[in-house]
């Protein structure tokens, strides 16, 4: 991501000097507002688009199109102490891979919810995986609750096998 940093700050110096040349040429003042507002709508698709294009995680301050999820199932997680989690989130029928920095609170709430999770055969979620969160007080990784079991059916009461003994009467 620090390669794309420098990527980033390339394209944005190149495309403000081409802004500077239009404005130069250009003596309209509704040439010069759409310039302008090409430029803005520019700088954020050339910083986000190569975070989405490549195979590597993304940081969750980076995504915009799902900051509206409430809440995203939690298929994989890793991670390297100081630096960051990494964790397959899937909100959306796709999986996506993201990354947070590091957290050691985080990191053990994330640890115990896979735990809980795989322990009760359920799954492990995150709480709005895409906003900073500020409330400590709420868990932001926790387990689904574990699914309920089927009900036994009671003997003769239709479709269960009754165990007889050899040689009894039916």
């Amino acid at each position: 991501m620090e390669n794309l940093t420098y990527l980033f700050v390339f394209v944005a110096a190149v495309s403000l000097m081409l802004v500077l040349v239009a404005l130069r040429w250009t003596r309209s003042r509704l040439a010069r507002a759409l310039i302008l507002a090409l430029f803005a709508l520019l700088l954020p698709a050339a910083y986000a688009a190569p975070a989405s294009l490549l195979g590597r995680a993304k940081p969750v301050s980076l995504e915009w199109l799902g900051a509206h999820v409430k809440e995203a199932s939690i298929l994989s997680a890793s991670y390297v102490e100081g630096e960051a989690i990494y964790l397959t989130l899937q909100w959306a029928q796709v999986p996506n891979l993201y990354r947070i920095p590091w957290d050691r609170d985080a990191a053990e709430q994330l640890q115990q919810a896979m735990r809980d999770a795989q322990r009760d055969g359920s799954t492990a979620m995150m709480r709005l995986p895409f906003e900073p969160s500020w409330d400590r007080n709420e868990p932001r990784f926790y387990a689904l609750p574990q699914p309920k079991m089927q009900e036994k059916q009671e003997p003769g009461g239709g479709g269960g096998i009754e165990y007889q003994r050899p040689g009894q009467a039916a």
